[in-house]
């Protein structure tokens, strides 16, 4: 009888152990191909087109600094995000992970995709430190990409398996533009 206990408790071990590993695993994947990719990956293929093209921008420190300031901001909202996501256990960033319930606290009250807007402050400074037009046409195509992406796959799917809890969510905080910019309460 107690080798049929320890089988079962190592077994119901084990599947929790195999779901946690999954899950970091599936977040790693995430982290290296998403935004390792849109922040590093193509900025440096586009930086890298600059300088065989011969196009050389002159820097302006001044611009280069608000740059690095820029980017850092991006930096600290990615990470207060996924703060809140990892305290609150209701969701993962990582979009492999099946949501439980809506982040509805910190920047998530603010606006409905703070990580996309860490995505978009890292880009922004990136442009500003390289003084890079490609880095310039690759944030504006990614702007539409992620616009196309949350509008039509994401925030469906949130609606489909969190139901009215995110549509009373959706009400209440703008997709885009953060409450302390807009007396908009949609979108």
């Amino acid at each position: 009888m107690m080798y049929i206990f320890v089988f079962l408790f190592k077994t119901a071990s084990m599947k929790v152990f195999y779901r946690f590993i999954k899950k970091q695993l599936d977040a790693l994947i995430y982290g290296l191909i998403g935004p390792f990719s849109v922040l590093y990956l193509f900025p440096q293929f586009c930086l890298s087109i600059e300088n065989h093209l011969g196009v050389d921008i002159p820097i302006i420190n001044w611009v280069k600094y608000i740059g690095i300031v820029i980017m850092n901001t991006g930096l600290f909202i990615a990470l207060w995000s996924a703060f809140q996501m990892f305290l609150s256990k209701k969701q993962n960033p990582s979009p492999f992970s099946l949501p439980k319930k809506v982040v509805k606290n910190g920047l998530f009250a603010i606006v409905r995709h703070p990580m996309m807007w860490s995505l978009y402050f890292v880009l922004l400074g990136q442009i500003l430190i390289y003084h890079s037009p490609l880095i310039m046409i690759w944030f504006l195509l990614w702007l539409r990409f992620s616009y196309v992406y949350i509008a039509r796959y994401e925030e469906p799917y949130l609606i489909s398996v969190l139901g009215k809890e995110y549509i009373d969510y959706c009400k209440a905080t703008p997709r885009w533009i953060p409450k302390v910019f807009s007396n908009n309460k949609r979108k």
